[in-house]
């Protein structure tokens, strides 16, 4: 239902609202629930500043935070209402947020305003929280707090829905959220277009976007600084995800810009009930710890399928790209496979720059289960420490250029299988290393590789290897 074709509009101000600092939890709620039971319309906040507890949005409503609007977070931890809800893959009790929705359709949050989470108080209630679990001996997500710790149960959100459909989410700025900023739960297209999201560098757990579990997605022009992941697919934790069963899929994410932050886009790790059909485009990434990061580990279960990225900027990374199945610990010890054994396939990236990056790419994979069907291609970047992947079946590296590699070869390879080098170029500055180098490997094809004269290295170093081709090369002496 089109909400502008109901004609109905609800200023805040008529409800008891002002824009003051005061806290008009009951007039901003009283809003909502008329215009709900007159059958939808939109909810206007005028310019002013004010302040609110937890909402519980209604379905065709639109919500409107208008330029020079700013809405305040309360942070009165004591007298947030406990809802059911969801964290880090797990249904649980937590606070509720800012917006919260359960079951609704048709729901717009929008405007030029801003969000302002105040998070600060629930920052120093989690890192107090966190220390009694760790004098406690709790690590695990699962066991409740202790008793008497500032936090009772998980933080709240800016917008929390659950099981929604036909979500809008436009033009906002929204800053200092409590934890995660936006976070849809089992929802149904969802389009969350245009917003700003900033946060403090060393906020905890102040991820920008996090899908969990839903269908039809798409992210686009939005700017995101946090203080951890900037988007992150998610679909459950371990048995929790997997016994609901239900994929993050259908997920485009495009134009936007992430600064700072752990990873530009994450998928997983909670990725028990699978992700797949996914695609990121033509986005920048700028001092983020890692750009591209897709991550497991044993224990999880789930695929991870169907991953496209392309037209990426990266610039001043720690890591580039990082295809991450021991998120939890990994070694070399075959385990046997189970459904708790996650599985990573069919992952594409290409038309990749990247300038001062710590380290290009990275493949880590289990012994048991290693990630499979994985194509690198048209990549360029810049970096001290090239390419290094470990347990990896199918991948193809094409038309790649590492340059200023520093540390070990540009292209490094423990224990792969089919493995196909087509194209690469490295610019290694480490005395005799190869430009690639190759361990433990069957089925090695190398193709239309060109080696200039580099002193005393070589172009390709093998062993322990087997099956190896070459083809179309030139190697100058």
């Amino acid at each position: 239902m089109p909400l502008m074709m109901l004609g109905q509009y609800f200023n805040v101000n008529d409800y008891g609202a002002i824009g003051n600092h005061t806290l008009c939890t009951e007039a901003f709620q009283k809003a909502i629930d008329t215009a709900s039971d007159r059958g939808g319309g939109k909810v206007i906040v005028p310019a002013g500043d004010y302040v609110s507890g937890p909402l519980f949005l209604r379905s065709n409503i639109e919500f409107e935070v208008c330029s020079g609007a700013t809405i305040y977070f309360s942070n009165d931890i004591a007298n947030t209402p406990i809802i059911n809800g969801s964290w880090e893959g797990i249904e649980r009790k937590v606070y509720a947020s800012l917006f919260t929705g359960h079951d609704l359709k048709n729901v717009t949050i929008t405007g030029r305003g801003r969000i302002d989470g105040q998070g600060k108080a629930w920052w120093d209630a989690f890192w107090e929280t966190d220390k009694m679990r760790t004098a406690a001996g709790i690590r695990e997500r699962e066991p409740e707090n202790p008793e008497g710790s500032p936090l009772k149960y998980p933080r709240p959100r800016m917008i929390n829905l659950y099981r929604c459909e036909n979500v809008k989410i436009a033009d906002l700025t929204i800053t200092n959220s409590p934890s995660w900023t936006v976070h849809p739960v089992y929802c149904r297209n969802v389009i969350i277009d245009g917003i700003s999201i900033i946060q403090p560098y060393e906020s905890p757990n102040t991820d920008g976007i996090d899908p969990d579990c839903c269908n039809g997605v798409r992210i686009s022009n939005c700017y995101i600084d946090c203080g951890d992941d900037c988007i992150t697919l998610k679909s459950g934790y371990n048995e929790h995800g997997r016994k609901k069963g239900i994929p993050c899929e259908n997920i485009v994410i495009s134009n936007c810009t992430f600064a700072h932050g752990r990873s530009a886009v994450g998928i997983g790790s909670e990725m028990s009930g699978g992700i797949k059909n996914v695609t990121v485009m033509n986005c920048v990434f700028k001092g983020t710890l890692r750009g591209l990061r897709v991550k497991t580990g044993r224990g999880r279960g789930g695929t991870v399928e169907n991953i496209f990225a392309s037209g990426i900027i990266m610039e001043n990374l720690r890591e580039g790209i990082s295809i991450d199945m021991g998120y939890e610990g990994v070694s070399g010890k075959i385990y046997p496979v189970t459904e708790s054994t996650p599985f990573f396939k069919n992952i594409r990236f290409k038309d990749i720059i990247g300038t001062n990056v710590e380290q290009a790419i990275n493949i880590i994979g289990l012994a048991e289960a290693p990630p499979q069907f994985i194509v690198l291609e048209d990549i360029r970047m810049v970096c001290k420490r090239g390419l290094e992947a470990n347990y990896v079946k199918n991948l193809t590296l094409r038309n790649i250029e590492l340059l200023n590699v520093n540390e070990k070869s540009s292209f490094n390879i423990t224990c792969g299988n089919q493995i196909v080098l087509d194209n690469l170029i490295g610019n290694v500055t480490s005395k005799d290393a190869p430009v690639v180098d190759v361990f433990r490997t069957d089925g090695v094809l190398l193709r239309n590789c060109v080696m200039p004269m580099l002193g005393k290295n070589k172009f390709i170093n093998l062993k322990e290897c087997s099956n190896v081709k070459y083809v179309g090369n030139l190697f100058c002496e």
